[in-house]
């Protein structure tokens, strides 16, 4: 179709016409159903909680309409971040972000249900028939099985044949009640996730610390000098999380370090990546520590006088061929007495501080290391020696005390068989270094769970 001028400006004066008509409300169709659109959160009562999965627990505005009168059933149609949350400060990654569509999923079950035996389908029941069902198995189970008293007639009162499985996103209060509703009908196997993904760290980090969980918190990894990232992807695995990460990267000039058999997102926005392969952590970090110890790359005041460091050990303690004394081949186990401190006359441990006595701590920590040069950390990790030296030199930085190091892991530690011996070697580096106590330092444990520390 050809237009000429004067028919394209006829046209064009004609809808600005139609469409100035029509504002002005002369169109009655038009005019009667123009309204001005509500704010969709006008009538929605808030409800601060959150988000369960995984331990940033970023904080959630749940929005829900139901104004609470008798059969009357709050709905909750619209989630969004917190933002006077410390941690999250209103972001949600698509976990969280995506709770609306879990809430609402046709496949979420919100009843009891019940299949008979030999049957393939499930039929939904009431919950008092649920609660009946659970509380007659449970007494005729342990009416059949408890025990009173052991062998040796000694009061037990174990019930052995039934076990709990609790939640790890449960709050404290809930997993107290847990633990006394189990312990007081004398449950042994009581389980939950924390047992796995987080057991090896309370091993770890509580006889070190005194404490079994992380040293500090999400908001203090902004402080760090040195970010490092092992046994774990902390900006795929906790994106909201690693937003500190990225802060101390931008705002504090922080070196983000990733040691991880995966070139992953963490180690693609890292200052340094170094390949290890896995379930070598262990042979890395003890090389590290030797390196600490061999360039005097020490913070020897925090040292001497916050750790056993100068502490004299018994004579007869021993480290061989891979077995510490003590270990009794049989029982595939330790007898641990010869792993005491020597004492003094009013029973205290006899402490050098000097660090010169060839039985106290540090000089045995040094033989026990010795072994770990980078050339053996290339042999048994397969990381480069020049990659080891850099990451050697840039955590060393960190032993002045006007910087720090924090190290970040996850299930890549805890879920390997040594995995305590892996946590433990983290909490010895940081612990020479004097980055305990310390802003932006720390041994930080990233879990799955948002309190799987606390339970």
């Amino acid at each position: 179709m050809e237009l000429s001028r004067r028919q394209f400006f006829r046209i064009c004066a004609g809808g600005m016409a139609g469409t100035t008509v029509a504002s002005l409300g002369f169109l009655s169709s038009f005019s009667v159903h123009a309204e001005t659109r509500q704010y969709k959160l006008l009538k929605a009562k808030e409800t601060r909680n959150n988000c369960t999965y995984c331990s940033v627990g970023c904080g959630m505005l749940m929005y829900s309409l139901g104004d609470t009168a008798k059969n009357v059933k709050e709905s909750i149609y619209h989630i969004e971040g917190d933002p006077d949350h410390p941690v999250s400060r209103g972001s949600l990654c698509p976990k969280g972000a995506g709770v609306l569509d879990y809430i609402h999923s046709e496949t979420r079950l919100q009843y009891p249900e019940y299949r008979a035996p030999g049957s393939d389908k499930w039929q939904r029941i009431s919950w008092d028939d649920a609660i009946n069902r659970i509380a007659r198995l449970m007494k005729d189970d342990r009416d059949a099985n408890f025990i009173e008293k052991n062998a040796q007639g000694v009061t037990v009162n174990r019930w052995s044949t039934t076990g709990m499985l609790c939640s790890s996103a449960a709050s404290n209060e809930t997993g107290i009640l847990d633990g006394k509703f189990a312990r007081g009908l004398g449950m042994v196997a009581i389980d939950c996730q924390a047992r796995l993904c987080h057991g090896p760290t309370v091993a770890a980090l509580a006889p070190t610390f005194g404490r079994g969980a992380m040293t500090n918190n999400w908001v203090d990894i902004k402080n760090a000098n040195v970010v490092l990232i092992m046994g774990g992807n902390a900006a795929e695995a906790h994106p909201v999380g690693f937003k500190w990460v990225v802060e101390a990267q931008t705002k504090n000039d922080a070196t983000v370090v990733v040691v991880d058999p995966r070139f992953n997102r963490s180690a693609a926005v890292a200052d340094l990546y170094a390949p290890i392969r896995a379930g070598s952590d262990t042979a890395f970090l003890l090389g590290v520590i030797r390196y600490l110890l061999e360039n005097n790359q020490v913070q020897h005041d925090y040292v001497r006088h916050y750790t056993n460091a100068s502490l004299i050990i018994r004579d007869d303690y021993q480290f061989d061929d891979g077995l510490f004394s003590g270990y009794d081949d049989k029982k595939r186990q330790y007898d641990k007495s010869s792993w005491l401190y020597q004492l003094d006359e009013q029973g205290n441990a006899l402490r050098d501080e000097t660090l010169s006595h060839p039985r106290c701590v540090w000089n045995l920590l040094k033989a026990h290391v010795d072994r770990y040069t980078p050339e053996m950390v290339n042999r048994l990790c397969g990381t480069s020696v020049a990659d080891f030296n850099r990451i050697c030199e840039i955590l060393a930085s960190t032993s002045v005390p006007d910087r720090t190091a924090t190290i970040l892991y996850a299930l890549g530690w805890t879920h390997h068989s040594a995995g305590a011996q892996i946590i433990r070697a983290a909490a010895m580096l940081q612990l020479l270094l004097g980055n305990i106590g310390m802003a932006g330092g720390g041994v930080n444990a990233l879990r799955g769970h948002s309190n799987i520390q606390g339970y």
